[in-house]
């Protein structure tokens, strides 16, 4: 038994698999908090639109003072990932006028 506990305390690649599985669970972890604040505050805006549409109405044809809340609480709650909208954006200029540099 002394011998596996010598090879274990020995081991480089063994620090290194620690390190890298407690990176990961870190980024994992961080990612579920994200989405759990996400899935909070859009949950909220989502609740906040159905509860004060007008009945016989379609959701987004006559807003409400409590819709236009729901529709803050879901503009917060999907901002963790509005960095994508951007980027999808500014590549796609960026391909625009590069492609029009050499017309």
């Amino acid at each position: 038994m002394k011998n596996n506990n010598k090879l274990f305390e020995n081991n480089p690649f063994l620090d290194i698999f620690k390190g890298g599985f407690v990176g990961m669970f870190g980024i994992i972890s961080a990612n579920m908090i994200i989405a759990l604040y996400s899935l909070t505050f859009a949950g909220i805006g989502y609740f906040l639109l159905k509860r004060y549409n007008k009945s016989n109405t379609e959701l987004f044809d006559e807003l409400q003072t409590g819709q236009y809340i729901g529709i803050i609480f879901c503009i917060i709650g999907l901002l963790p990932y509005m960095q994508y909208f951007f980027a999808g954006f500014l590549m796609e200029g960026g391909q625009y006028a590069f492609d029009k540099l050499f017309e």
